[in-house]
């Protein structure tokens, strides 16, 4: 599901991104707000999404939430004018995906592991990766050739014909079907506790001064996460490649973080996620530097790629709330930080689109990206100390 139709909605945007603008005669703050305002939607509904997942299982919400993009989608194919857009956008695509793409896949896989969870959580993030490697540059050459209008409606069709139905697929937790975590089966002696799941209340998450710092450092590492991405190919425009080879040093990104991803989660799963989640963000910092200094395409696509690092930090930031908060209330807790880091979000893509319009330079922006990482690193290594406690008792 992530694979074919989560990269395509989370990465193609960047995409879309100049087309949009061009079409409807707006500034690059102007379409920024469509993917700001669509994660301030996220970070009011996270919670109550979360709670459902908790309560009903993953299954309901992946088919309805993929199904809902999808009809999206091909509505957004008839829009006429930038409000238009905005609406559908908001209230029909961003609240389907949101559910479908995000929330369900990391609250299944948090139920279902937990000795692995570093590792399987880093695979779903790198299905994401692979996706958008195969299929953006196919989506870009697509968008240019027939333009974005019949782009999105064959996009559409394909969530609402092939990704939809993958949702039939999601079990409700393995003490549902007589298993343990990690594919163990239930000794027969104790089956009478084979339904229960262990982990904190939200409102024992919320007391904790952990909660917090996790909130902090997951808000900073998306909010520039989410913005660098949003303007990834205008900025690669800015330093002088052509649209669709921006689309490829993207989708060149995505490849090369794939297996990356995976070892990393792997590690995590050894060593602990807070000191590697450190490391991830200070190497995207460096990037981010390197990037505002480079001028050479060659040079430029490796300083690019040390921003895998951003990008592997995704799958274990939240591992790192399952292991910190346990199995029970894993989906509303993950959703009480959607409020924070959505609404920074809400904030940096618009913040840096205003920067380009009056400057014409994304250099401010990669500046203040680079320290807003290293405040996020910061805050992992906090975390580090403050929440042995919490994770051993989960563990």
């Amino acid at each position: 599901m992530n694979g074919l139709g989560g990269s395509l909605h989370w990465q193609g945007f960047t995409v879309l991104f100049l087309p949009i603008s061009q079409t409807f005669g707006i500034t690059s703050a102007q379409t920024s707000l469509l993917f700001a305002l669509a994660r301030a939607e996220n970070g009011l509904l996270g919670p109550i999404t979360g709670w459902l997942m908790d309560k009903f299982g993953p299954r309901p919400l992946a088919i309805f939430g993929t199904a809902m993009a999808g009809i999206g989608y091909v509505m957004l194919s008839r829009v006429e004018n930038y409000t238009q857009f905005l609406l559908i956008y908001i209230l029909v695509i961003s609240i389907g995906a949101t559910t479908s793409f995000m929330q369900t896949s990391f609250v299944a896989l948090n139920v279902w592991f937990v000795k692995k969870r570093g590792l399987v959580m880093s695979i779903n993030s790198a299905a994401f990766r692979l996706g958008s490697a195969i299929l953006l540059p196919i989506f870009s050459f697509c968008v240019y050739r027939w333009g974005w209008q019949t782009t999105v409606l064959w996009f559409g069709i394909f969530l609402l014909c092939f990704i939809s139905p993958l949702g039939y697929f999601f079990k409700k937790s393995p003490e549902s079907m007589g298993l343990l975590p990690d594919g163990d089966e239930v000794k027969s002696e104790n089956t009478d506790h084979a339904e229960e799941l262990s982990g904190y209340s939200w409102k024992e998450a919320i007391n904790t001064s952990v909660f917090w710092f996790l909130t902090l450092g997951t808000a900073l590492r998306i909010s520039i996460h989410g913005a660098i991405f949003v303007h990834m190919i205008p900025m690669l425009v800015w330093k002088g490649v052509t649209p669709q080879n921006a689309a490829s040093y993207v989708a060149l990104l995505a490849l090369f973080g794939v297996p990356i991803i995976m070892i990393v989660g792997r590690i995590s799963d050894k060593y602990g996620r807070p000191k590697i989640l450190a490391i991830c963000y200070f190497l995207s910092a460096l990037s981010l530097l390197l990037v505002n200094v480079s001028h050479k395409p060659l040079f430029l696509l490796l300083s690019l790629l040390l921003l895998v690092g951003s990008e592997a930090g995704s799958g274990l930031n939240w591992s790192l709330v399952g292991d910190l908060f346990g199995r029970k209330n894993y989906g509303i807790i993950r959703g009480l930080l959607g409020p924070f880091y959505n609404g920074a979000l809400v904030i940096t893509p618009v913040a840096a689109g205003y920067i380009f319009d009056k400057t014409g330079s994304y250099e401010l922006v990669l500046l203040m990206g680079a320290i807003i990482y290293i405040m996020a690193s910061l805050s992992f290594l906090i975390i580090g100390k403050l929440g042995k406690t919490l994770i051993s008792n989960n563990n």
